[in-house]
């Protein structure tokens, strides 16, 4: 297929570079001249503009930050719906709220484009591997279409069936799940602090209770106190993907309270120059808030 890849940073270079080594033709697109040249060098195409990059591609993915710039991508003066062929497909594997999504769809449909929600779980490291998981909903062709092409970087594909927006609300699920732990082990981290307690006893026990290696990396991250975002999740893109969480929580009238706790979290870390720093470092909000100094 001949695919058009919109943002190539960590994530998106990973994914890329999963499609070549299957025998995909690349274009790339992105802000970032570095990132597109360093994807050419591995065989990939580079484009002037999106609308460039689109307008001969079977498929275009955008791996962007969020919902306004995957918005911003497509629909603007300068954005690459103009320019895609009819039937063409527009898989978004950012994490972007259902609203977003469902919007998405319905100007694909309205351009006689297909649109599929495609975002993915996983880590830069795994995405290099091809060991995402990504979840698939929308535009029913397209996504029997797209499912073989997300063999190359996903190791597990689930489909949902109905709207787009269905695939951003299980991303956001796994998401709200991942950081509602972290925070209940920065919280138990603390406490034996306070008391005394070993705290390698309580690494060994989050270690033995969740398997998932993201886990097995944060109750160790946790433990040595390291805030490093090399190879993590950035506190102020997760803060974006928090407040996805709690909107479309409030949309579909769920209170999730342990997120308000967490997004004053984020937000003091942010202050406390943490902003760059990996989105586990709330745990040291904690800690200061628990009189032990950060």
């Amino acid at each position: 297929m001949k695919i058009a890849m919109m943002g190539v940073g960590n994530m998106g270079a990973g994914i890329a570079r999963r499609l070549m080594a299957n025998g995909h033709s690349i274009v790339a697109w992105d802000l970032s001249a570095p990132r597109m040249a360093a994807l050419a060098e591995g065989g990939a195409g580079v484009a002037e503009s999106a609308q460039a990059a689109a307008r001969d591609a079977d498929v275009v993915i955008t791996s962007l930050l969020g919902d306004s710039s995957v918005e911003q991508s497509v629909l603007s003066d300068g954005g690459f719906l103009a320019s895609m062929q009819p039937d063409a497909i527009h898989l978004c594997v950012t994490t972007i709220s259902p609203d977003c999504a469902n919007r998405l769809a319905l100007a694909h449909r309205s351009h006689g484009t297909r649109f599929v929600a495609g975002p993915v779980a996983g880590r830069p490291d795994a995405a290099a591997a091809g060991q995402l998981t990504t979840y698939l909903a929308g535009d029913r062709s397209a996504v029997q279409a797209v499912a073989e092409l997300a063999s190359a970087y996903a190791v597990k594909i689930v489909v949902l069936e109905g709207p787009a927006g269905l695939a951003n609300a299980m991303k956001l699920s796994v998401n709200y799940t991942a950081i509602s732990i972290i925070e209940i082990m920065g919280e138990i981290y603390a406490f034996a602090e306070k008391m005394g307690l070993d705290r390698a006893l309580l690494r060994d026990y989050f270690e033995d209770a969740f398997n998932r290696p993201a886990l097995k990396m944060y109750a160790n991250k946790l433990h040595e106190n390291s805030t490093t975002g090399t190879n993590g999740f950035a506190l102020v893109t997760g803060l974006k993907d928090v407040n996805l969480m709690m909107d479309a929580a409030s949309g579909c009238g769920v209170n999730f309270e342990v997120g308000s706790i967490i997004k004053r979290k984020m937000l003091k870390a942010i202050d406390m120059g943490l902003s760059e720093a990996d989105w586990s470092s709330i745990s040291q909000v904690t800690r200061s808030e628990s009189g032990i100094e950060v």
